[in-house]
């Protein structure tokens, strides 16, 4: 009779009688398939074996095979309920397979027969956070740390699900906790880091994100709560570092292209133009077909200016920002749709059922400004993400995913009304669009617009300078040319301001003007 390979493996590793425990070292040495064969020539020898079903259970589940994984976990606790670890294996790999349900039953089952064993309640209390019952997940983490005070993962877990239901500080403290028991652990060190920056203590959350990317240089949330809390700061030149680093090393991280923007514009406005450009000039270098990139290093640069900011760069950048967008303008004292809406009424006394188009509607601001007026109310936008907003609101006739340019040499429709908030801050070049807007325009139509006001103290040969924001800004003189060019009387010209930033109001034009 042939000797089992599980005898031969046994008498060259020199390790005794015990077959499991030759299988567990050399799957430990990496050799998976020898330490399955030997396991599985153990099990037709003793097919109720519970360690050989666990083993095998665990080696099914680092090769990825779950459904495996979970048959013989499933074998480890029929044979053996009494092992706990079954059970906390078993429920680990329903969870990871994504079957919830059957992942908390199993660690019910094991909790019947383990009452107090710490890991099956810490992981019953994953699952149970998975499930959204985020209180009782709560419960069972601090079941898990009266039992096992010194396990640095609950308190991390608990200090997320404190988090979640608003105990912030018990939520610092549970980070804190795990990162005593554990220094080396990024992910405490990173959610702390998160933690208090939403609290505004950004010295607290650069000294938490520095700790983690001491341990991690390229971690992803690290570098972004570092380079949030550096921006809230005003340390901007070493953010500007951050976000190169972090563009240097993360495949597709757009964000940080926002946040180079944003650094460099504070650079300027503290009066570090100088590096400001250098750093620009390094970043547009980097990345020569990134639409963001461009257009805002250009915007610190300066030179030679588009004549409106590109498709691409326009779409990504309130593509992004859709989810957040209002309640942003809502901290910057945003009041552009009220203001306009509000002068083109006064030019339209007691006229309704009118042809309305919204250009530029992003998430629909303007809309129930203009829906008391309008007959048929039309919203066009490059950003599908601001659309779906605006498609919520349930006010619009229709929506149009397009450029404004585009849309207006393809519909056939005039309006009476058009209104376009804070839309040609985005356009340099002004006569081409209002020359299109004129031509679907009824006679003595009214357009109503704002445009960024270019600093007093500033001038651009053709009317217009891409600001170091990203927006354009106009020169009034150029923007009454503009309009006589493409066919509109001007009704009214007031400077005003329609947010803020960085703490300051920004000026504005609003402008109202009829199509002759």
């Amino acid at each position: 009779m042939a000797t089992p390979v599980s005898d031969m493996l046994m008498q060259q590793a020199g390790v005794g009688a015990d077959p499991v425990a030759t299988a567990v070292a050399l799957a430990n040495q990496g050799q998976l398939d020898t330490a399955q064969k030997m396991l599985q020539d153990v099990l037709k020898r003793a097919p109720n074996h519970p360690e050989a079903w666990f083993r095998l259970g665990q080696i099914h589940n680092t090769r990825g095979d779950i459904k495996q994984a979970i048959a013989a976990f499933k074998r480890t606790v029929g044979i053996l309920p009494q092992a706990p670890e079954g059970h906390v294996h078993l429920g680990n790999a329903y969870l990871r397979h994504g079957r919830l349900s059957q992942a908390l039953q199993a660690y019910r089952d094991g909790l019947k027969h383990h009452p107090g064993y710490a890991l099956l309640h810490f992981n019953h209390g994953i699952a149970l956070k998975q499930s959204g019952d985020v209180e009782a997940a709560i419960a069972s983490y601090n079941t898990s740390l009266s039992l096992d005070p010194s396990y640095a993962p609950s308190h991390f877990s608990l200090g997320n699900a404190l988090r979640e239901t608003g105990k912030l500080a018990e939520a610092e403290a549970s980070y804190r906790r795990a990162i005593e028991l554990q220094p080396n652990f990024t992910s405490a060190l990173v959610n702390l880091s998160g933690l208090l920056a939403t609290q505004e203590n950004h010295l607290g959350a650069l000294e938490a994100g520095f700790a983690a990317l001491k341990l991690d240089p390229n971690q992803r949330d690290a570098l972004r709560n570092v380079s949030t809390s550096l921006y809230k700061l005003n340390r901007f030149e070493e953010g500007v570092k951050v976000a190169l680093h972090a563009l240097a090393v993360l495949q597709g991280e757009t964000m940080f292209q926002y946040h180079m923007g944003e650094m460099l514009y504070g650079m300027v406005r503290s009066g570090e133009d100088a590096k400001a450009r250098d750093y620009a000039e390094r970043w547009k270098s980097a990345h020569p077909n990134d639409s963001v990139a461009q257009h805002m290093a250009s915007a610190v640069l300066g030179g030679q200016v588009p004549e409106r900011a590109g498709d691409s760069y326009v779409r990504e950048t309130f593509d992004r920002f859709a989810d957040d967008f209002e309640k942003v303008l809502g901290g910057l004292g945003y009041r552009v749709p009220e203001l306009l809406c509000t002068a083109i009424a006064e030019q339209m006394p007691g006229r309704t059922a009118l042809s309305v188009l919204d250009a530029g509607c992003g998430t629909g601001l303007c809309a129930p400004f203009l829906r008391p007026v309008a007959k048929s109310l039309v919203g066009v936008d490059l950003s599908g993400g601001m659309l779906e907003k605006a498609r919520a609101r349930k006010i619009y006739d229709e929506l149009h995913e397009a450029e404004l340019g585009n849309f207006l040499a393809k519909t056939s429709d005039r309006y009476d009304v058009a209104v376009a908030a804070d839309v040609f801050c985005y356009f340099g070049a002004l006569t081409p669009s209002f020359a299109a807007l004129a031509a679907k325009m009824t006679q003595h139509g009214v357009f109503g617009f704002t445009v960024e006001a270019m600093p007093e103290d500033m001038s651009a040969a053709d009317g217009y300078r891409l600001g170091p924001t990203g927006r354009y800004q106009h020169d009034g003189a150029y923007v009454k040319q503009s309009l006589e060019q493409a066919g509109f009387s001007l009704l009214r010209f007031d400077q005003t301001h329609g947010r803020e930033e960085m703490g300051q109001p920004v000026p504005c034009f609003l402008v109202l003007a009829r199509r002759t």
